[in-house]
């Protein structure tokens, strides 16, 4: 505050003081002189506040860091085992294509000793035989891909 003798008026908790000075013609300036001790003290007080919350920050951070990188592990392997099945239809789908391909050779009209026989166990054999072969065939499919670490 300005006090019109040119006196120093202190206010209640600021810290700081204003002194009152006569310029020319009368007129009163204000000069203003803060307390360094108490800004220091206060300036301290806001840096160990903001370090600590720097601190927590960085904690989160890591902890963030740390949870992105299990959720990518965990989603490369369940893409890895989406992989896999991908691997063992597509084998299945070549196997049941070959037994196809099988099929079709005996459905061509050829004349073959084979389909003059009027006993259906034949029929059932050849069945048998390529159902087996398909069978075989996926499971040394199946194998191989163990042994060369494409299947877990």
């Amino acid at each position: 505050m300005i006090c019109s003798r040119g006196h120093e008026i202190k206010e209640a908790g600021d810290g700081s003081s204003f002194e009152g000075g006569s310029n020319n013609g009368g007129e009163t300036s204000v000069r203003f002189t803060p307390k360094i001790d108490e800004l220091e003290i206060l300036l301290e007080a806001y840096f160990v506040q903001i370090d600590g919350t720097l601190n927590k920050l960085s904690t989160l951070r890591e902890y963030v860091d740390d949870t992105e990188d299990y959720i990518n592990i965990m989603l490369d392997e369940k893409q890895n085992q989406l992989l896999q099945m991908g691997i063992v239809l597509s084998t299945g789908a070549l196997v049941v294509s070959c037994a196809i391909a099988v099929t079709g050779v005996f459905g061509i009209n050829i004349h073959v000793p084979l389909y003059k026989t009027a006993n259906m166990a034949v029929f059932w054999q050849a069945t048998g035989g390529i159902v087996g072969g398909s069978a075989a065939n996926f499971i040394v499919a199946m194998l191989c891909y163990r042994r060369s670490g494409i299947l877990q």
